[in-house]
């Protein structure tokens, strides 16, 4: 009887109320329909979250270290960050109530086609992709390396010893996959930045996707499908942030543009190496190579260019000071080891600190440099 009360009264409740209800049980149609959230809200959201759960963090890290001491508080200093993001998510998400950032913009979470609130399944889900899978995949990625370093010299050890016997179809299968992981694993530096530069390409891309459709800020809540809804007083003003996914989207068409033309660029001088590589060592001549243009150079005039441009910078480019941009008049060196001229004493009287890193100085830390070719 409370229950019906509550959702016919007033919808103050949010949306789990009117969706617990018989009503909207027996006609899902009926339930009051609330507007998506905005994209400010949802990002005001996610920054108050951030900002809660760094608080959880803190107070979780301050008594692990009260406990055991700041030598092993430091050592486990990721596992400490990923036990209060988990703390913050499974209380709150968790546990199927708002967040301290939802609540704050008067968002809440729904999932599915009637905007029903999620199910424990997907909460767990979204919790393990915001917290637990980053740091297990930073994990792999930072210690697959070594690991695989000790197994490729225990494997190459044992192969150079081991006499050649048969082997079952089983252990043949074992060294097989073995071999496959080694060869894996050696191979992983080389492809961990280009993985790192990928997953940077995806967030951006779910982030423009986020500010066109305004449904999924993380890629976790995308996963898991939960989007968010609006349960506050209704506002005329409510913005839109699709100009910046029009930026994002000429930001990502310029990036693939410049990586098409860095593949063609490495193909052509691919195969200009293999072309030319035999008329060089028969004929002697130079090897054409690429300029920045993707023109064919000979090695003779890129370096007379190089020469040219280096001796003509270093005539009209080296010499200048960087502070006052005239002839570098009695060069002096600061302790952080920038060369500026004899300008850098009245600056010290300005501000006593390196025009270019901020180093603190002095006038008396400042070194003349003489008989220099600066």
């Amino acid at each position: 009887m409370g229950l019906n009360e509550a959702t016919g009264s007033g919808q103050q409740a949010g949306p789990g109320v009117d969706d617990a209800g018989p009503s909207s049980s027996s006609n899902p149609s009926s339930a009051r329909r609330f507007p998506l959230a905005a994209q400010p809200e949802v990002m005001r959201a996610a920054e108050k979250d951030d900002q809660y759960a760094s608080f959880v963090y803190d107070a979780f890290r301050d008594a692990f270290r009260h406990l055991f001491g700041t030598r092993i508080a430091v050592a486990y200093q990721n596992e400490t960050k990923l036990v209060g993001q988990m703390l913050y998510y499974i209380l709150t998400t968790g546990s199927g109530q708002q967040t301290l950032g939802e609540e704050y913009c008067d968002i809440t979470q729904v999932a599915g086609a009637y905007g029903l609130p999620p199910t424990p399944a997907r909460r767990a889900l979204f919790i393990v992709y915001q917290t637990a899978l980053p740091y297990i995949a930073e994990r792999i990625s930072s210690r697959a390396a070594n690991r695989g370093l000790l197994l490729a010299d225990s494997h190459r050890g044992a192969s150079s010893s081991a006499p050649a016997v048969s082997v079952s179809a089983f252990k043949r299968l074992k060294q097989r996959l073995n071999g496959l992981w080694l060869s894996a694993v050696r191979r992983w530096p080389t492809v961990l930045p280009i993985a790192r530069e990928f997953l940077q390409l995806v967030i951006r891309a779910n982030l423009m996707f986020f500010y066109f459709e305004g449904l999924y800020y993380h890629i976790s809540k995308r996963a898991a499908g939960i989007r968010y809804v609006f349960i506050g007083k209704p506002s005329n003003q409510r913005p839109r942030y699709q100009i910046l996914g029009i930026f994002l989207l000429i930001q990502l068409c310029i990036i693939a543009a410049e990586g098409l033309r860095r593949s063609n660029l490495s193909s052509i001088a691919t195969s200009a190496q293999q072309t030319f590589g035999t008329h060089q060592t028969s004929s002697g001549q130079d090897l054409p190579v690429l300029n920045e243009e993707g023109n064919l150079i000979s090695v003779n005039g890129a370096k007379g260019s190089s020469f040219s441009d280096s001796s003509s910078s270093e005539v009209s480019g080296i010499s200048k000071c960087t502070l006052c941009l005239s002839n570098r008049q009695h060069p002096t060196a600061t302790p952080c080891g920038h060369v500026f001229c004899c300008c850098i004493m009245e600056w010290c009287n300005e501000k006593p600190e390196c025009p270019l890193c901020r180093t603190p100085i002095t006038h008396s830390s400042l070194v003349c440099l003489y008989h220099s070719d600066f």
